[in-house]
């Protein structure tokens, strides 16, 4: 595929995942740091950005899992998490990490735990999507090589 096909299609991809409110505009900041002497700037951040997207939800998954929840800990595993997301533009994701840090804040297990089911379908969307970006952003790399 043509790399002008490919650049089209990532643009096309980013606007609807912004339309469907997974991204927002702070992604379009994200992609505006990416210059010929970063080319590969958006995919690090990506790659970053889920690694330690998948060690705060294991670690948020065995502190709700636990008889005696770390309420301190999860507002503050929610919290590193919603910054992270917002950071990379990810704002359903955020929204729901946010979500989650106020029932923390309030002792309420129930609903962190069906809250915590809210961040892991999130985050399956969001890893799905940023993945699909990440393929495109490298293949068009890879094409002006």
């Amino acid at each position: 595929m043509a790399g002008k096909d490919l650049n089209q299609k990532l643009n096309e991809l980013i606007s609807s995942l912004q339309d469907q409110g997974i991204l927002d505009d702070y992604f379009d900041e994200l992609k505006g740091l990416q210059d010929e002497q970063s080319p590969q700037f958006v995919t690090n951040t990506i790659t970053i950005y889920l690694g330690g997207a998948d060690d705060t939800i294991a670690e948020l998954t065995k502190n709700l899992s636990e008889p005696a929840v770390n309420y301190p800990r999860v507002t503050y595993l929610a919290d590193k998490l919603k910054g992270s997301s917002m950071s990379i533009g990810g704002a359903r994701m955020a929204d729901v990490c946010a979500e989650l840090c106020e029932a923390s804040e309030a002792n309420k297990r129930e609903a962190c735990l069906a809250l915590f089911g809210g961040v892991n379908r999130e985050y399956s969307i969001l890893q799905e999507s940023l993945n699909k970006i990440a393929q495109l952003e490298q293949a068009i790399h890879d094409n002006k090589d």
